[in-house]
């Protein structure tokens, strides 16, 4: 830009002094053409002048005058060419210069006629040729002023112009050179900011280089250390993967892995019993101590040094020999059972608190790759048999019960998911007072195509794969759209497990609380299950009598049954069990164990209702015991509530 400023500063003022030479020498010229046209102007002034002089002095010496006329024409041709190099002058004179002319042939031709008087007798024509003479003589040189005048202002117009034209250049010439001036000092500006910011850009390279360096020197740094994580994380990895977070032990990944790579030829699965329970009324921080301590406890107390210990879940530990090592059979089973006894007579110290444990255990010797499915199958088989120990056998009836098992699961969810979870209902008479209403007991069924599957195949199923939960929202809201719908009362049957499960209770309370018939509800709690914690039953019984809903306390005289339970719990009905009903009408102990309730459910203000009132002859002895209800295949079988309801 700096020099693009001196390369214009330079034209420009090569450009305006070119001009004003240019501009000098046409006026010096000028001034030149106005003196030589001046001069002969003056000098064709002179001329007529001297002539008329001396045509006036020859007429008084009365000599004869001298024509001489060349010099005249030969001053207007001078003129003439002059103007002629000038357009402008030559369009103004032009027609003055040719009036000159023809005043220089009328100057001639008086000029003649005054000559021609001289000689001639007659004064008057002398006179008259003077005066002719005089009055040309005045013309021609008015003429030549007239021109002169034009020629002096043509010529200073022109100066003028010149002049101006000068100082327009001069002014031109002083303006470039400001302009110049200023993008001199705009661009040494321009230059000095783009120095300091070449200078900072500089200073910023060097200081990005130095960061680059640092960078390089951390990255180098945290390479390092990243190694040092990736390791320290894959080893943690590992142990996330492949041990149990609360024992340390290696747990069920490490297990499937090790099957893979082993061939084990024994395998005892240990599970705590009711653990869970221990975990619901403790609380899991307790829990984990628990687990903790039994893990510890295996490792300690386990008498087979060649086993290999795994915790592969919650409170289920797996014990298993590689194939290679010289165990026998016996003698894995005796250490098992051992083990198993020493366990249930310890007692651990956990938060202060002295707690005993049993452990179940399944064991199997067969199926390569599926020995954990055959030692959990047999674990299950212990658990149902009531027994500590099972072993899986080779007849297949345990996995062909574990298949069927599966097969009701999958059954079980697919009715979850289609709606096929209904209720049956089975009217439940008055025998005594025809003024009561019949109620009608809930029942649950699954809806197989056009099979209706019996609870007895899916209930166990159902707990064993926590899904119990689900059957009973199913049952309360089939029941509580039967009695919206009909406005009859029925029952529901709710077991221990229900009452023990928050999820459950609280979904029970959010139906109830949405729901305007209550009072046509009666809640049938199963005595056939063991009341483990009699302050949680108590507590649920009172808070669903604060609904208006009855409680019916079911199977009463099973191995269960309690009479404190009629006495302690706020108690409706009581449903006398079947093992009490079945044959009342030949076995006289029966009928005096009902006797003996009724009574005491009359003095009480409780209702009694008979089950498996089969046949007449069993429904004539209820009421003759004065049974207040009687249910059973003879009073109707569990149907679609559209058959006794229309």
């Amino acid at each position: 830009m700096l020099i693009g400023s001196f390369i214009l500063l330079f034209v420009s003022l090569a450009f305006s002094v070119k001009n004003i030479d240019e501009n000098t020498e046409i006026i010096s010229e000028v001034e030149n053409k106005y003196l030589t046209l001046s001069k002969n102007i003056q000098k064709l002034n002179l001329s007529i002048e001297e002539k008329q002089s001396n045509l006036l002095q020859s007429i008084l010496l009365g000599d004869a005058p001298k024509k001489n006329h060349a010099q005249f024409r030969r001053i207007i041709d001078d003129i003439y060419e002059i103007v002629s190099e000038d357009e402008r002058l030559k369009t103004l004179l032009d027609e003055k210069l040719l009036t000159l002319k023809k005043r220089l042939i009328a100057y001639q031709s008086v000029e003649d006629s005054v000559i021609e008087s001289l000689h001639s007798e007659f004064n008057e024509d002398l006179e008259d040729a003077v005066i002719g003479y005089n009055e040309v003589t005045k013309g021609f040189a008015g003429d030549v002023n007239e021109v002169e005048k034009i020629i002096i202002t043509i010529l200073q117009e022109t100066i003028v112009e010149l002049r101006e034209s000068n100082i327009l250049n001069q002014m031109t010439v002083i303006g470039s050179f400001l302009i110049t001036v200023l993008i001199v000092i705009f661009s040494m500006l321009k230059l000095n900011s783009l120095q300091n910011n070449l200078k900072k850009e500089l200073k910023r390279s060097f200081e990005a280089e130095e960061k680059q360096k640092n960078l390089q020197a951390q990255l180098l740094k945290y390479n390092e250390n990243l190694e040092n994580e990736i390791t320290k994380k894959t080893n943690e990895l590992y142990q996330k993967v492949y041990t149990h977070f609360l024992s340390g032990l290696p747990n069920r990944n490490k297990l499937l892995e090790d099957f893979q790579i082993y061939n084990f030829s024994m395998m005892a699965l240990l599970n705590i019993d009711k653990f869970q329970k221990f975990n619901d009324v403790y609380g899991e921080e307790m829990g984990n101590l628990a687990l903790q301590k039994s893990a510890k406890f295996i490792e300690n107390y386990l008498d087979i040094e060649e086993a290999s210990i795994y915790h592969i879940s919650g409170d289920e530990f797996a014990i298993v020999v590689q194939e290679n090592l010289s165990i026998d059979k016996d003698r894995f089973l005796h250490s098992i059972n051992h083990f198993l006894n020493i366990y249930k007579k310890n007692v651990f110290d956990i938060d202060e608190h002295k707690h005993s444990f049993v452990m179940s255990a399944g064991v199997s010797f067969y199926g390569d790759k599926k020995m954990l499915a055959f030692a959990d199958m047999a674990l299950k088989d212990a658990k149902v048999k009531n027994q500590h120990l099972a072993v899986f056998s080779e007849t297949q009836e345990i996995e062909q019960k574990h298949k069927d098992d599966i097969e009701c699961k999958n059954l079980l969810m697919k009715a979850f998911e289609n709606d096929d979870v209904i209720s049956y209902f089975q009217p439940i008479s008055p025998i005594q007072n025809p003024n009561l209403e019949t109620k009608y007991e809930s029942l649950v069924r699954i809806k197989n195509g056009d099979e209706i599957v019996p609870p007895h195949t899916f209930i166990e199923v159902a707990k064993q794969n926590k899904v119990y939960y689900k059957l009973t929202k199913k049952v309360f809201e089939n029941t509580l759209n039967t009695i919206k719908k009909y406005k009859v009362p029925c029952s529901i049957n709710i077991s221990i497990v229900d009452i023990e499960n928050e999820r459950t209770k609280n979904t029970i309370y959010e139906m109830l609380d949405q729901f305007n018939y209550n009072e046509l509800i009666t809640i049938e709690i199963l005595e056939t299950e063991e009341f483990n914690d009699y302050d949680v039953v108590y507590k649920f019984c009172s808070k669903i009598r604060t609904y208006g809903i009855k409680i019916a306390l079911d199977d009463f005289g099973s191995g269960y049954s309690n009479f404190t339970h009629i006495l302690n719990l706020p108690i409706d009905y009581i449903k006398i069990d079947s093992s009490l009903i079945s044959n009342i009408d030949r076995d006289k102990h029966s009928q005096i164990m009902v006797e003996t309730i009724v009574g005491l459910a009359q003095k009480l203000n409780v209702k009694t209702i008979a089950e498996f009132v089969s046949s007449k002859e069993i429904l004539d002895t209820v009421r003759k015991l004065n049974v207040d209800y009687a249910q059973g295949f003879y009073v109707g079988r569990p149907e679609d509530i559209s058959k006794y309801c229309f």
